[in-house]
């Protein structure tokens, strides 16, 4: 693996990390299987590097519209000036993409 892809690999589980809600590095290690010492010694690393990584110029990610407006429960996200509503019975993995493009977007 070149290094440029190791990087982005580790800024991912980083990400990951920062997003998941869980109160603590090590927890989350353990749930995926990561090297807790790896993890600080690479969110340090990454912290103290300019952020000259190169990203994607746009990602595009298909949402479907067609569903009826029903009155059900709500969650609103935001991330920077963006802000994504939630209804139940969302698409776990359309919302981890949308998140994604975010992160690498938005600061």
């Amino acid at each position: 693996m070149l290094l440029d892809e190791r990087k982005q690999m580790w800024q991912d589980r980083i990400d990951a990390y920062k997003s998941s809600g869980v109160p603590s590095v090590k927890a989350w290690c353990k749930q995926n299987q990561v090297g807790v010492q790896s993890m600080y010694s690479w969110m340090k690393r990454l912290e103290t590097e300019p952020t000259h990584v190169a990203y994607p110029l746009t990602q595009w990610v298909a949402i479907d519209s067609s569903n009826s407006m029903e009155e059900t429960p709500t969650l609103t996200v935001k991330v920077g000036d963006v802000s994504i509503e939630i209804k139940e019975g969302f698409s776990h993995s359309l919302f981890n993409e949308v998140l994604q493009v975010l992160q690498s977007h938005v600061k």
